[in-house]
């Protein structure tokens, strides 16, 4: 499985838009759901700045992701057009490969204070 992290500084006018579309029911995510490898995204507001976000798109692997980005290049484009005056910044983090679930460690404690 590859994740795909971009970190990005949204208009604070723009926040309600921004998430919607970066969200997990917005125009990427149906454009992404197009391509069988896509599995998932998730969006992220940081705690103390409530203009940067961070979006997780999670693809089966890198070859995947390329393919999609390849048939769907035309679209993406445009797409990106359209959203970019929602936000200041966009910043690829890069590419991660991890499992397909995450499971906290047997010894640790959910929820409470830490």
């Amino acid at each position: 499985m590859i994740e795909v992290f971009y970190r990005y500084r949204v208009h604070r006018s723009q926040v309600r838009a921004f998430e919607h579309a970066f969200g997990p029911t917005g125009p990427w995510t149906q454009l992404f759901s197009q391509h069988p490898g896509f599995i998932r995204t998730r969006l992220f507001r940081h705690r103390d700045d409530v203009s940067t976000y961070l979006t997780i798109d999670v693809w089966e692997d890198k070859p995947v992701w390329d393919a999609f980005r390849a048939a769907q290049a035309r679209a993406y484009a445009e797409l990106d057009r359209r959203l970019r005056l929602l936000y200041l910044e966009e910043l690829l983090l890069g590419y991660y490969e991890g499992t397909e679930q995450y499971a906290l460690p047997a010894d640790s404690k959910r929820g409470g204070d830490r």
